[in-house]
């Protein structure tokens, strides 16, 4: 009787570990779907957005805009991470706030879309990003839910070489 107890609570412990290890080695799992290069068409050109998971905890993104003129202009760098247990949204634009990343809280999220939050920015307070199929996602940034009127969508497609 005492070894079937004993195999139980190993089985149990070995489990436990094995579901903590899946955690932490597949943080960013969640975030998948967003890897690769996005457009969107503006009035000054596109936009592309591309993604990459550089790490188990890290994802990195870029935005330029390829302008309709000529050239290309930095938007901003976006890192996408996990520290302990929580995920966070990063953002550092190109010609605001001196250059300093701005942290925003992910409050909701599956394995399809995220959102965003930071009440204390002026603009914007959330961000949200739903992959409507493998080759769609709709951006939007808001003042929260307190001031949707304000409000930028950006309705990207799979950048295809």
């Amino acid at each position: 009787m005492r070894r079937v107890l004993f195999v139980i609570t190993l089985f149990m412990i070995l489990a436990g570990f094995l579901t903590k290890r899946n955690f932490y080695t597949n943080k960013m799992q969640s975030f998948k779907w967003i890897a690769g290069s996005w457009t969107t068409n503006v009035k000054r050109g596109a936009i592309m957005e591309t993604w990459i998971l550089l790490n188990d905890s890290t994802m990195v993104g870029e935005s330029i805009l390829i302008k309709s003129t000529y050239g290309t202009e930095p938007l901003e760098n976006v890192r996408l991470v996990c520290r302990n247990k929580e995920y966070f949204y990063c953002p550092t634009a190109h010609g605001q706030n001196n250059e300093k990343e701005v942290k925003f809280k992910i409050t909701s999220f599956t394995d399809s879309s995220f959102i965003a939050e930071n009440p204390e920015h002026n603009f914007p307070k959330r961000i949200s990003y739903i992959r409507i199929n493998s080759d769609s996602v709709h951006a939007f940034v808001d003042g929260g839910p307190s001031n949707t009127s304000r409000r930028s969508d950006f309705h990207y497609s799979r950048y295809k070489k």
